[in-house]
């Protein structure tokens, strides 16, 4: 793809660009400049973690080659949800460029206790409520929709441009039985859709599974069964930021007479906030210390940790080596990892599993039901949004080049023409013009920028091969 000749220029009066520098062609490191003559601010800055072959490296974050020409145009960060690879580089951003950051309540609560990590100010966040519309300048709002997926409040943005609506989903799927009973909006997606929506960018994580994505509620099935084949301590490990499945946990916990341990900080830090929030239910007089779990027989202790992808330092993983003086795995005790395995942690988790195996713990949970429900929509929840929001131009985003040819297939399927639907890569311009034509007008500068947290600066790709 050609560069973008002007892409050092500010756009012309009647173009609108959209330019992904992050999460499409690759699963993390969201993050979209949407640029018009008036405006530029990012929807999501999200960060990767590094591969096994990426020594040294402590996280990835997008290059902002494009965004320094325009540093005095820059209006701020608008946050879908408060996974890492939605926000992970937002403090690097605001270090360089201190900018407004639009989101709402759990997303600003993680990312405020992240900018004090970095000892930056958190008196740039702006709290959004569900279905808010934010005025970001004359002739531009944003308005955040709620919809489902695997952290609280996570939201889709509409978009409102003097060029149209442009609809981004976040992450998402339809859940009719949230944990939470907060549902995808989508009566006002097809509000939207009704009065006429420019683009949809929308998720494409799990587009290539076929039928609805399961529902979050039925891992209490599984979750349930394991509690009660459990003879001993029940070990379950997840992502800390599910807090669904948490309080899923939790409920059980009461129903099956167990108290729980949570271990990981990443996961008490956000268990507190979403108590502080009320984003988590809690039954009287269930939670206790590690150092009480000796005072209770193993039938009635379940502990919730991190440590869900083999992780080396996490709670799982000190747990297996001994690590807590007072927490113990061995026979009759069974281990459930409540999560889906991220692509290339495979080998750290088997061999977490064999560790706990070798202790005595039950690893098997093919025969327990559902212990795991994605957070992402499968191919029928990604027709479902195409159907309600029915863009002019459809722009798949968030995942592998595989996941976003899969999804602009589908939507030529469901009648969108080849020339409406675009399957960008890392850097391709969108542009867009007033008269709803669109069209990729070639690249600009994009990358990644490594962060060793050893040293004061980021080190390019080219320090890290060698």
């Amino acid at each position: 793809m050609p560069l973008f000749e002007r892409w050092a220029e500010r756009p012309e009066v009647d173009e609108l660009r959209l330019i992904p520098i992050g999460g499409v062609g690759e699963f993390g490191m969201n993050a979209l400049v949407v640029h018009t003559a008036e405006h530029l601010f990012l929807v999501d800055c999200g960060q990767l973690f590094p591969s096994d072959d990426e020594p040294g490296i402590d996280r990835i974050i997008p290059d902002f080659a494009y965004v320094e020409p325009f540093a005095e145009h820059i209006e701020g960060i608008l946050l879908t949800h408060a996974h890492e690879d939605h926000l992970g580089a937002v403090p690097y951003f605001l270090e360089r460029w201190p900018v407004p950051v639009y989101g709402t309540a759990f997303t600003l609560a993680l990312l405020a206790s992240k900018l004090q990590e970095f000892d930056l100010p958190t008196d740039l966040l702006r709290h959004v409520e569900d279905f808010d519309r934010v005025r970001l300048g004359p002739d531009l709002e944003a308005e955040w929709i709620p919809v489902t997926h695997s952290i609280p409040d996570a939201c889709a943005l509409a978009l409102h441009t003097p060029f149209g609506v442009v609809v981004h989903s976040g992450d998402f799927k339809l859940d009719d039985e949230p944990v939470d009973g907060r549902r995808t909006g989508m009566e006002r997606l097809k509000t939207l859709g009704d009065a006429g929506v420019l683009a949809l960018l929308a998720d494409s994580t799990n587009v290539m599974r076929p039928g609805r994505a399961l529902s979050e509620e039925r891992c209490r099935v599984g979750l349930r069964e394991a509690f009660r084949r459990t003879e001993g301590r029940l070990f379950v490990a997840l992502f800390s930021s599910n807090i669904h499945r948490l309080q899923i946990l939790l409920d059980l916990a009461y129903e099956e007479g167990r108290k729980v341990v949570l271990l990981g900080r990443s996961l008490e830090r956000n268990a507190q906030k979403a108590l502080e929030l009320k984003r988590l239910r809690l039954p009287d007089d269930l939670f206790i210390t590690p150092q009480d779990v000796p005072l209770f027989p193993p039938s009635q202790v379940l502990i919730v940790c991190t440590g869900s992808q083999g992780e080396e330092l996490s709670a799982l993983a000190r747990i297996l080596r001994r690590e807590i003086k007072d927490v113990r795995m061995g026979p009759g005790d069974r281990l459930v990892l409540s999560a889906r395995p991220i692509p290339g942690n495979e080998v750290a988790i088997a061999r977490l599993l064999d560790e706990a195996a070798r202790q005595g713990a039950e690893t098997d949970d093919a025969d327990l039901g559902p212990i795991h429900a994605t957070g992402h929509g499968h191919r029928e929840d990604a027709e479902a949004l195409i159907r309600a929001v029915r863009p002019h131009h459809m722009v798949p985003v968030h995942g592998g080049f595989r996941q976003l040819r899969a999804h602009g297939r589908l939507a030529e399927a469901l009648g969108w023409p080849p020339e409406r639907v675009h399957c960008l890569e890392g850097g391709h311009c969108l542009q867009v013009r007033r008269d709803g034509s669109a069209r990729v007008v070639g690249s600009v500068p994009v990358g990644r920028l490594y962060v060793d947290q050893g040293v004061s600066h980021h080190v390019d790709a080219r320090v890290v091969h060698d």
